[in-house]
């Protein structure tokens, strides 16, 4: 948790770069894909049906119903599969994770999960 944990004040600064639009496309920043890393590396990511579960949890499709409530309100394997769809999701919807994070659902799954934390120690 810490690692990711580490990107914590990125993702709430406000000053943040997310992308750099190249030839009409938008290109993540480092930092971004180094968050995608760690994702991947620390095993936060999950194997399941996120689609299926996308479905069945429609609050989380449409990026700009209000989520806040409801990520600071999940658990640890909601906060997982969540993120998880979104990066999943990205492959097919290109630009989809930059939107998650523009509109600051990867700041508060990361501040839900820094509480989660606290509840471990």
């Amino acid at each position: 948790m810490d690692r990711l944990l580490q990107y914590l004040e990125y993702f709430q600064d406000l000053g943040s770069v997310f992308y750099h639009e190249v030839n009409g496309y938008m290109r993540e920043s480092q930092e971004i894909g180094s968050f995608r890393k760690a994702l991947d590396d620390t095993g936060f990511l999950m194997v399941f049906n996120w689609s299926d579960w996308l479905m069945e949890n429609e609050i989380y499709r449409n990026l700009d119903h209000e989520v806040d409530s409801s990520i600071m309100n999940a658990d640890l394997t909601i906060l997982r599969k969540l993120m998880t769809s979104y990066i999943r999701g990205d492959r097919f919807n290109e630009g989809l994770f930059i939107q998650v994070c523009v509109k600051g659902h990867a700041a508060s799954i990361l501040l839900r999960l820094r509480e989660l934390k606290g509840t471990l120690s």
